[in-house]
């Protein structure tokens, strides 16, 4: 995601600007994260690998075909953005400072999240699995848990995206001091040279953009389809997965990198979002077929090109349109706010929402809807009744409680340069002077 010539120096003091448009986009994916999860039991062809209680006897192919064209590109969409705004914050603030807000705001929260939500989702699937007679007490008092469900029970669960985006914030800052190394001991590097900085600006300026990363990606899912096709309850890194989303943020630093001419990534939006909707036509039926009980792995190769190039697309197309929808208002900004508190607490009510109706006499889809919508309300209330300008607040965000001045309005969108890191009090001084 960006192009020719070397970004302006700014001051380290200086921090990022708010780009309105993918404010909103994060707030949104968080909210896709929860509709994903909120299908699964409803789904024709489920994850393999994922355990998962409630599963319904009437499962249904809309919600299957949503849940599976969120889950391919959800993930991806997060890591360009987490490696476009994780660039900026290292390029303003240095790596020192870097690493202590991301060990604050990643790892720590991972860890202390962890320590209460994974108790308690542990606690709702086990009643969720007697309430369907897989399970007795007595069963679980033994931890006698059958051995399709103990392989896949322990883990990080949703909690695995904080851990690999904060090993890519390490591998980011090893890069830095890599590059900051080599041109101290040779000021000519290929990365200064402007041949070179106009050659990247041309490949993420053009609208084939998406082919180039789709090649690598493609490849690792042909190694591992499980990556997208499946899940890893793991407490540690799987190293495909890991190399896998590694491309998508190293995609987003360097369009961090090239951001004088982020308005170019304005372009092509719809276009990309319609032939995303195209390519996924193709792709799902290609999915059930490999997770059918008798796959012959003819289409393997295809069905791995074919979600990669899904993935770029999908993921371009939402950039270019929310950058172009430079929404501020405060419907947007409280969701925007709001959306890392409902990614990390949404996963033990959406799955108790799916245990409480899991009787109820209502189509599927219908449920489907239920546990969405009381899912987002629970999260959201949550939120304004615990976190918002609260100290949790402050130490998941790195919100103040008494809240300062503003950026006065979006970044322009204009074909002259723009930096995503801009000076905030001139910004607000001219606001006070108009």
């Amino acid at each position: 995601m960006q192009f020719a010539m070397p970004a302006a120096p700014v001051e380290k003091s200086c921090p990022l600007a708010r780009l309105l448009g993918w404010d909103t986009l994060r707030g949104l994916a968080a909210f896709l994260v929860v509709l994903l999860h909120a299908g699964i039991p409803y789904m024709v062809n489920p994850f393999p690998h994922l355990v998962w209680p409630a599963r319904d006897t009437d499962p249904s192919m809309t919600v299957d075909a949503v849940v599976w064209c969120a889950e391919c590109f959800i993930m991806p969409l997060f890591f360009v953005m987490g490696g476009f705004f994780s660039q900026g914050l290292l390029s303003s603030r240095g790596k020192r400072k870097f690493l202590v807000g991301r060990t604050k705001r990643l790892l720590l929260t991972q860890l202390a999240v962890g320590v209460v939500i994974l108790p308690v989702c542990l606690l709702i699937w086990t009643l969720g699995w007697i309430g369907d007679g897989i399970l007795t007490p007595s069963q679980v008092l033994q931890l006698g848990f059958p051995a399709e469900i103990w392989n896949d029970l322990w883990g990080n669960s949703h909690l695995w995206f904080l851990q690999y985006l904060y090993v890519y914030c390490l591998g980011l800052c090893g890069i830095s001091w890599l590059r900051k190394r080599l041109r101290s001991a040779d000021c000519s590097g290929p990365i200064r040279d402007p041949r070179f900085v106009c050659c990247v600006d041309a490949i993420l300026g053009s609208v084939w953009k998406p082919l180039l990363p789709t090649i690598p990606c493609a490849m690792i899912l042909y190694y591992d389809p499980r990556i997208v096709l499946g899940f890893y309850q793991t407490f540690l890194p799987v190293v495909s997965k890991l190399a896998y989303y590694w491309i998508y943020f190293f995609v987003g630093a360097c369009i961090y990198r090239h951001r004088t001419k982020l308005h170019l990534h304005a372009r092509y939006g719809w276009s990309y979002l319609v032939l995303s909707g195209l390519i996924f036509s193709v792709t799902l039926p290609l999915i059930r077929e490999h997770l059918s009980p008798h796959p012959t792995g003819e289409n393997r190769l295809l069905l791995a090109g074919l979600l990669s190039l899904f993935a770029w697309v999908t993921t371009f197309g939402l950039l270019a349109v929310f950058l172009n929808l430079q929404l501020d208002t405060k419907v947007t900004r409280y969701f925007a706010e709001a959306s890392f508190w409902v990614y990390l607490i949404h996963l033990p009510l959406v799955v108790l929402t799916q245990i409480a109706i899991v009787q109820l006499p209502v189509v599927t889809v219908g449920k489907y809807a239920i546990v969405f919508v009381v899912t987002m309300t629970l999260s959201l209330a949550s939120y304004q009744v615990f976190v918002r300008n609260r100290w949790l607040g402050e130490f998941l965000n790195g919100q103040s409680r008494v809240k300062g001045p503003q950026l006065s309005g979006p970044i322009p969108l204009s074909p002259q340069p723009i930096l995503a890191v801009l000076p905030l009090q001139p910004s607000v001084d001219r606001k006070k002077a108009g």
